[in-house]
């Protein structure tokens, strides 16, 4: 039996999923938007905006990481002239992981929010490693080379994790946003701010 060819695409399906993925996280970013509850009304022109403070805090952080994606991978559809097929197809599975974060800020995470906290941490983490995967597999096949900063071990992120977890842990909720806001916001820096070259 002849082994199967994998397929190498260029040009036309390069742009057609670069199209793909603008459509997808611009959605992505107003069906979030659209997932935050309103105040709770609690009688005599008071209202309780806890559940809608949570549900904020978990909107910026997914959208900063959705937005840190999205220019990740602007970038990289610049640098990169051909994918293969396994990589085209682990990068719609990375589509689908991210197309998840609207139902995160859905999600009601005032009953159990150090559960909650742990979930949405690896949840981002396993998708940012999976992107980070797709990457270098992609820059191997195009000969491009990885600079250090892509390179090196994301510990700082590793660390504002935990510290996110054991706050959320402690019973601290409305101020797990805080570390988790670093995550987003150095990933945003790494990947529009600095020159990679």
């Amino acid at each position: 039996m002849k082994k199967r060819k994998v397929a190498v695409y260029e040009g036309h399906m390069l742009s057609t999923l670069k199209s793909f993925t603008d459509a997808v996280m611009s959605i992505i970013a107003t069906i979030m938007v659209l997932e935050i509850p309103l105040p709770k009304f609690i009688g005599t022109n008071h209202y309780d905006f806890r559940e809608t403070s949570s549900s904020l805090i978990i909107f910026f952080v997914s959208f900063l990481v959705v937005a840190s994606y999205y220019f990740q991978f602007s970038k990289f559809f610049g640098r990169i002239k051909k994918m293969s097929g396994w990589q085209i197809f682990a990068y719609t599975i990375f589509l689908m992981l991210v197309s998840l974060f609207p139902f995160m800020t859905q999600t009601d995470n005032g009953s159990h929010p150090a559960y909650f906290t742990i979930v949405y941490v690896i949840y981002i983490i396993v998708t940012s490693r999976f992107a980070s995967l797709i990457i270098k597999a992609a820059y191997r096949l195009n000969e491009v080379k990885i600079n250090r900063h892509q390179a090196r071990k994301p510990w700082d992120l590793l660390a504002m994790s935990v510290i996110a977890i054991v706050i959320s842990s402690l019973g601290y909720s409305a101020y797990t946003g805080i570390p988790l806001l670093y995550l987003p916001i150095r990933s945003l820096v790494t990947s529009i701010v600095y020159d990679e070259d």
